[in-house]
């Protein structure tokens, strides 16, 4: 003998879309304690470590929005900026070098400007925004590597022991007054 089994329609029956949502939460719910249980490591290792990825990833949806339609490119700059800050904080986080905020900001500030500046001059076409972009991130990883030179190299501030018994010193300056050299005549040129 067979049965004639019906399914309710969501939007028939209120009841139906009510039960049909709790239904859904509720393996959604479960799904997620049970996997809580089973990959406690993981999942407390993942939000240890990963929790910067929620920074990176609004940052690149960003970017991403304003290389992909033109009249927002704008958002390459604040996109730039997030991202950057996410990519820092994972690295701070990861290795416990919460100190180096004392010099790690223009990282965020001026290469992450900068780098939002350079992408937006090649959306839009504009070879000076391009270049001052350059200029800009030029002068943020001088102005990182002097940092990290003085507040590593001398005051041996998160103990990473960058001082000239390391010899992390005199590569540092060389990176910051090469990086300067190759923004400084890209941003005279039109």
């Amino acid at each position: 003998m067979a049965q004639n089994f019906t399914v309710s329609n969501p939007r028939q029956s209120g009841s139906g879309a009510f039960s049909l949502l709790v239904g859904i939460l509720l393996v959604g719910v479960g799904g997620l304690v049970l996997a809580a249980q089973h990959l406690s490591g993981v999942v407390s290792g993942a939000a240890h470590y990963g929790w910067p990825l929620f920074v990176i990833a609004p940052g690149l949806l960003l970017v991403a929005a304003g290389m992909g339609i033109r009249s927002l490119s704008g958002l390459c700059i604040p996109g730039s900026i997030v991202t950057i800050t996410g990519l820092l904080l994972l690295v701070q986080n990861t290795f416990d070098l919460w100190s180096t905020w004392a010099y790690a900001w223009t990282l965020v500030v001026l290469v992450g400007t900068g780098a939002g500046l350079f992408l937006q001059g090649l959306v839009t076409g504009r070879g000076g925004r391009r270049q001052a972009g350059a200029l800009i991130a030029g002068f943020g990883v001088v102005a990182f590597s002097v940092g990290a030179v003085l507040f590593e190299g001398l005051l041996d501030l998160s103990g990473l022991s960058l001082g000239p018994d390391t010899g992390l010193a005199i590569p540092f300056l060389l990176i910051a007054v090469g990086a300067a050299l190759v923004a400084w005549p890209r941003s005279r040129l039109g």
